[in-house]
């Protein structure tokens, strides 16, 4: 499947995700520059090519605006175009000339809009290419004009879908028809770019003995409050079904097996520590199984059924997974996680167990966090991904620096001031972060570029030879 293929086949699937992915899959092969801009006019994230096309030094546009870092000639033609793709235009294309390192660049600008399922503009895409590469504009276009096309496809099938709504009548909580189709489009998406998907079925303990002495009446109500409670406690992102008489099912998108037994145990602890009209106290047994490449959505469902029935008889009111995890590819071989992935390499290594460990850590981690961004997850999944990374850093600083100093670096305390720096504003990006007054993107090169990856591959490099000495 080629560039132009894949990006259809991602717009079929989800307008917002695909808006962005077109953006940067498909430049990416030509050498074009490419960014997403907010409403508010400041760059999010954008691509080296694009700045240096632009003649600026890399990590300059990152949350800036046009008009502080264009002529005021340029500023006002880009800004033009913002204003039309905000009143509705398809695209917006124009030519611009730039200066880098003391020459002239005459450029194709290209822009287009990235919406929402819901049809509202949520960011303004930027593509830079150099006037030689005028056929990957024309194509650009083109594709851009199928995908609006497919957006306006999806929409009405999504309103569609809206008003047939089909939702368990007792619960409030999606039926098992809804739940099958949803389960059908996730799984595509698994196929299609090795997102996971797992499953938890849910079995609410005692429930048949408490129907028969309690009658009917009451355990509809217990169904009711249980329901409640359980759709309180999922993300944004999972999606709760009745999937029987007794028993719930959770689809968790985008979650393995790992993460999806952890939300079922915070599900079990907030079950158990709730208070029900007719039952007074309630206990879960959850089976927990991620969806494997190769399986029907019956073998996956009886696996996660397998694992349930296994906790309602090893003693109930407790998490079983399923035995078998299925193998699938790391978030680096994720479509949307190899836009600016971080990628370790064997020479990155210092020799160190704990060091390289936790190196390979923090990147796979960085990695992640792209990927949340990329796919616009939740912001509070952001926010979690976020607070993850910034521990396993200040874990990691004082692990390195307790065995920099055994080894007999010499420049231990001035790395451990920078260190101190960087957990500072670490902190502080963060805070703004959480208080809105912080893009995203802004955030993540701080956290992925200069935590991560440049303090690690520089800094960090002067105790190698210390550190392989002491070995």
């Amino acid at each position: 499947m080629n560039e132009n293929e894949l990006t259809h086949a991602i717009a079929r699937e989800h307008v917002n995700l695909a808006s962005g992915l077109l953006s940067m899959m498909v430049p990416q092969s030509a050498g074009t520059g490419v960014g997403l801009k907010g409403l508010d006019g400041r760059y999010q994230i954008v691509n080296p090519i694009l700045e240096t096309l632009a003649g600026l030094p890399v990590g300059a546009m990152t949350g800036k605006t046009d008009p502080e870092l264009f002529a005021p000639d340029i500023a006002a033609r880009l800004h033009q175009g913002d204003q039309d793709i905000a009143t509705g235009a398809v695209s917006f294309n124009t030519e611009l000339d730039f200066t880098v390192n003391g020459e002239p660049t005459h450029c194709q600008c290209l822009k287009f809009p990235v919406a929402g399922a819901d049809g509202t503009l949520l960011m303004i895409g930027t593509v830079l290419l150099p006037v030689a590469g005028q056929d990957a504009v024309e194509g650009m276009l083109q594709s851009l004009e199928r995908l609006q096309q497919t957006n306006r496809e999806l929409l009405k099938s999504l309103a569609s879908i809206d008003r047939q709504a089909r939702m368990d009548k007792l619960t409030g909580a999606w039926n098992r028809r809804r739940l099958e189709e949803a389960v059908a489009n996730e799984m595509e998406r698994l196929h299609r770019y090795d997102h996971p998907l797992s499953l938890l079925l849910v079995s609410l303990d005692g429930f048949q003995q408490l129907n028969a002495e309690l009658g009917t009446q009451a355990g509809d109500r217990v169904l009711f409050e249980t329901a409640i409670v359980l759709q309180a406690s999922l993300r944004a992102t999972d999606a709760l079904a009745r999937w029987s008489d007794d028993q719930f099912a959770v689809l968790c998108p985008n979650t393995t097996q790992s993460t999806a037994t952890v939300l079922a145990g915070q599900l079990r602890e907030k079950v158990a520590a709730a208070r029900f009209t007719a039952a007074n106290t309630l206990t879960l047994s959850i089976g927990v199984a991620e969806c494997g490449r190769e399986e029907t959505p019956d073998q996956w469902f009886d696996r996660a059924d397998a694992a349930m029935f296994k906790a309602r008889v090893t003693g109930r009111n407790r998490v079983q997974p399923a035995a078998d995890v299925p193998a699938r590819a790391s978030v680096g071989e994720n479509v949307a996680a190899s836009f600016v992935q971080l990628s370790w390499r064997p020479a990155y290594d210092c020799g160190n167990a704990v060091i390289d460990a936790q190196h390979r850590g923090l990147f796979k981690d960085a990695n992640e966090l792209l990927a949340a961004i990329l796919e616009h997850r939740p912001k509070d999944e952001v926010a979690t991904l976020i607070d993850n990374l910034i521990n396993h850093v200040v874990q990691h600083f004082q692990d390195e620096e307790v065995l920099i100093n055994a080894a007999g670096f010499p420049g231990a305390d001035e790395h451990a001031a920078i260190h101190r720096v960087l957990v500072d504003k670490a902190a502080d990006v963060t805070n703004r972060f959480h208080a809105g007054t912080l893009a995203v993107g802004e955030l993540f090169q701080f956290l992925a570029h200069d935590v991560v990856a440049r303090h690690m591959l520089g800094a960090d490099r002067e105790f190698f030879p210390f550190l392989r000495a002491s070995a």
